[in-house]
């Protein structure tokens, strides 16, 4: 918060996220909240002078041994999707995000090590659409299916992606179209979503398989 303009511009001129966190900027770096990106821009476009602390919001604080659902919980009432997490003295521990605590609760990780390897768990049906497994990489996603993805995506997985476009855990039979595609969940086991249908909605030479 007390560094130079200049150095505060260059530090967001490199950032790729649509969050920073600020800090007090004293030996101990006291994290003081988080600035949202779009917040600052429209600081800018307003010919207002840069100005960190009037955009900082206050997160969550989380202890290190909160439950998962107990976390998604706050975040739902809280309407927010960030939080520093603290051990029991009070020490910010890191950052954890809404997307981080539903991709976690949904599965982004198999159970067994025998398991089935989600990156590689895709079927194409006869009917032209995909049979996926939830915990699929969308970067693995995307060699099979031409999915419109954002750079700056908190979420990694089919799961995590769907439930971003939900704000909760999907339940089957539930459908998100996604650029060409309508994604339907077909089976959830323990809040972990395991099966998805990619169904397209255009002929695949319509389609740009640029992602």
């Amino acid at each position: 918060l007390t560094a130079p303009e200049e150095q505060i511009r260059a530090l967001l001129d490199k950032n790729q996220h649509t969050r920073v966190v600020v800090t007090g900027g004293g030996e101990e770096e006291e994290l003081l909240g988080v600035v949202h990106v779009i917040d600052l821009l429209q600081q800018q476009l307003h010919g207002e002078p840069l100005n960190l602390r009037a955009l900082v919001r206050q997160p969550l604080v989380f202890p290190e041994a909160l439950p998962l659902l107990s976390a998604l919980e706050q975040f739902r009432n809280a309407r927010t999707h960030f939080a520093f997490v603290v051990d029991e003295f009070g020490s910010v521990e890191g950052l954890v995000t809404l997307s981080d605590v539903m991709e976690t609760i949904a599965g982004n990780l198999p159970n067994e090590v025998d398991e089935i390897d989600a990156r590689h768990d895709i079927q194409k049906n006869a009917d032209g659409s995909w049979t996926a497994n939830g915990h699929m990489p969308l970067e693995d996603l995307v060699q099979f299916v031409p999915l419109p993805l954002d750079e700056k995506r908190e979420y990694h997985t089919i799961a995590g992606l769907l439930m971003e476009y939900l704000q909760r855990i999907p339940q089957p039979g539930e459908e998100v179209q996604v650029g060409d595609y309508m994604i339907k969940t077909l089976q959830v086991e323990s809040h972990r979503v395991q099966k998805v249908q990619l169904i397209p909605l255009r002929g695949e030479d319509e389609m740009d398989f640029e992602v």
